[in-house]
């Protein structure tokens, strides 16, 4: 007995006698002898992610939200050890980076220690980036004690049924992958996106302020009859004389909502990208009176996202966006357009305390050194002189220019006079469109158009014969040697007959182009025909830029300057030949 106890090293710690012997009870073998220790309380987070890809796809329920949620909490109830802390959800975020609202939380709460494990579906709900994905699991979480599950991938690196290097070749792998189906279905949503774009379809979240997608079909835009009359006012404004800021003063005074605040109001779930008061601002306005969208135009691709990585938003060079014309109803006439788009190229920099711009503002110039011409204004006691000067000398230095100054009612009366000769000669179009039709080029157009209609009649009987002739060969109505040599013929011809077609149209195309000249010239001079003021509107219509001259000489520069010339060179040619 003693030398048993003396080998108690060896001898089991619990023992039952029987039948006068020691005997070890086996079933307790694995417990006892064993240190006290405390069990690890593992506190879970339960991290929830579905994509908008995802969502889309839709192809199954089991990457949803409730079935993700689901699925990890029958996994909490079969391991007691584990508490559940907290749940976590990003739905509608990609897995391509880490940005994400919910996973932040969980990451702050994971650095105070409230979280020290970490439970997902599967390695994909984690993320789709290979790089950042195994560094949080084998850097980050094992530095910081965090244990992680990923449960249909058979992944818990608390376990002792994998070891460290297969399940650091398992966990990368599966990550790979992850990122390559993340990139190759980035690939496939922009090429579609990009072709519903070419097709002029609508695939923007929000459509511009003024319209709204169609309820029937959603890769259309319809006019928002409640918000477009406030773009034409924009439009009107902007071209009548006011400035961006006169325009932005009277909205705010007005209490219409910026853009962002009515999409709200209407219970859109729009956010803009900074704080937004509601108010409209001098960025909104200009970007509203530059928006191609308003004349009927679908213009996207303008931003696009770095990669599939990458979110980052970058504007995209002007030549490259998509756009696609006449795609939906416009709320604003070309014509309104390019006259708001020509105030843009001019320099204008201040206006009147009214918000409105002066009548001259950014249409004077120096003859000489072709610099923007300033407003100055003197007061005497006789009154108040009021006139436009040259400043280069003054500026740069005396041998830079000459003095230029041109009093301001003065030039008010000299455009005012030119403008009233170019209607007079504008009301004579009338006369001037009829003798077109009666004179040789008239005739020649109506005999391009009787020309134009014989070809065409022969090319469709040339077609209906070669149509034919293919079935007649195989029911012998003519012989193989026949049926090539018609097929021949009947191929040249329609070769000839189109060539011809086509010169037809060609000068024909010119010829109504020569008359879309004059009549562009007469449109737009004549409705002003009752003209008694100078007014802004009319100079943004009519007048290119006024060039003054040393000593007061002025030359006004129009637009449609080349159509007055030719009209007046043909109303010469037509007192020549009468």
């Amino acid at each position: 007995m003693l030398n048993f106890l003396q080998r108690k090293s060896t001898a089991p710690a619990v023992c039952h006698f029987m039948n006068g012997g020691l005997i070890p009870v086996k079933k307790y073998a694995d417990f006892n002898g064993q240190p006290h220790r405390v069990l690890k309380t593992w506190q879970a987070a339960l991290y929830i992610r579905l994509s908008k890809e995802d969502m889309d796809k839709n192809k199954t329920e089991s990457a949803s939200i409730a079935n993700q949620r689901e699925i990890l909490k029958e996994y909490l109830k079969l391991h007691p050890d584990i508490t559940h802390a907290e749940t976590y959800v990003d739905d509608g975020y990609s897995g391509t980076d880490f940005d994400r609202p919910g996973w932040a939380r969980l990451m702050r709460d994971v650095n105070l220690r409230k979280i020290n494990c970490v439970i997902v579906k599967d390695l994909a709900r984690l993320g789709r980036n290979y790089t950042v994905s195994g560094d949080l699991i084998d850097n980050q979480f094992a530095r910081l004690g965090v244990r992680f599950i990923a449960l249909n991938n058979g992944i818990d690196t608390a376990g002792d049924g994998m070891n460290a290097a297969t399940r650091c070749i398992s966990i990368g792998v599966t990550n790979v992958i992850n990122e390559s189906y993340a990139a190759s279905t980035s690939v496939n949503i922009r090429g579609t996106l990009n072709n519903h774009r070419k097709q002029g379809k609508f695939i923007g979240a929000f459509a511009s302020y003024g319209y709204m997608k169609d309820p029937d079909d959603y890769h259309k835009l319809v006019t928002d009859k409640d918000c477009a009359p406030v773009v034409r006012m924009i439009y009107r404004d902007f071209i009548g004389g006011s400035s961006i800021a006169g325009i932005v003063k009277k909205l705010n005074g007005m209490g219409i909502p910026n853009p962002t605040l009515y999409k709200r109001q209407k219970g859109l779930n729009y956010n803009s990208r900074a704080d937004n008061d509601g108010l409209w601002s001098d960025r909104t306005v200009r970007r509203i009176l530059q928006n191609q969208m308003y004349i009927g135009n679908m213009v996207q691709g303008v931003n696009r996202t770095v990669n599939y990585k990458v979110h980052e938003c970058r504007s995209v060079p002007r030549e490259e966006w998509i756009v696609v014309e006449n795609t939906h109803e416009p709320i604003i006439d070309r014509e309104t357009f390019d006259k708001a788009q020509s105030l843009f190229k001019r320099n204008i920099h201040s206006c009147k305390a009214d918000g409105k711009m002066d009548l001259f503002a950014g249409f004077v110039f120096c003859a000489d050194c072709g610099k923007a011409m300033h407003k100055k204004v003197n007061t005497h006691t006789y009154g108040v002189y009021r006139y436009y000067k040259c400043s280069t000398k003054q500026k740069k230095s005396p041998g830079a220019c000459t003095n230029h100054t041109i009093r301001i009612d003065r030039l008010e009366q000299a455009v005012l006079a030119y403008i009233r000769t170019m209607i007079d000669v504008a009301l004579d179009y009338d006369a001037v469109a009829e003798q077109v039709k009666q004179n040789s080029r008239g005739k020649e157009n109506d005999y391009i158009k009787r020309t134009l209609a014989v070809q065409k009649k022969e090319r469709e009987k040339c077609l209906k014969a070669s149509a034919e002739l293919y079935p007649d060969w195989k029911s012998g109505v003519v012989t193989q040697e026949e049926y090539r040599r018609i097929r021949v013929n009947l191929n040249e011809k329609l070769k000839k007959l189109d060539a011809a077609i086509d010169n037809l149209e060609a000068t024909q195309s010119q010829l109504n182009g020569e008359s879309e000249t004059l009549n562009s010239f007469a449109e737009h001079f004549m409705k002003h025909r009752n003209i008694s003021e100078l007014s802004r509107p009319v100079l943004v219509e009519l007048i290119d830029k006024i060039l003054i001259h040393e000593g007061g000489v002025i030359t006004i520069k129009v637009k449609f300057a080349d159509a007055f010339e030719a009209l007046l060179n043909y109303m010469d040619k037509q007192e020549e030949t009468a």
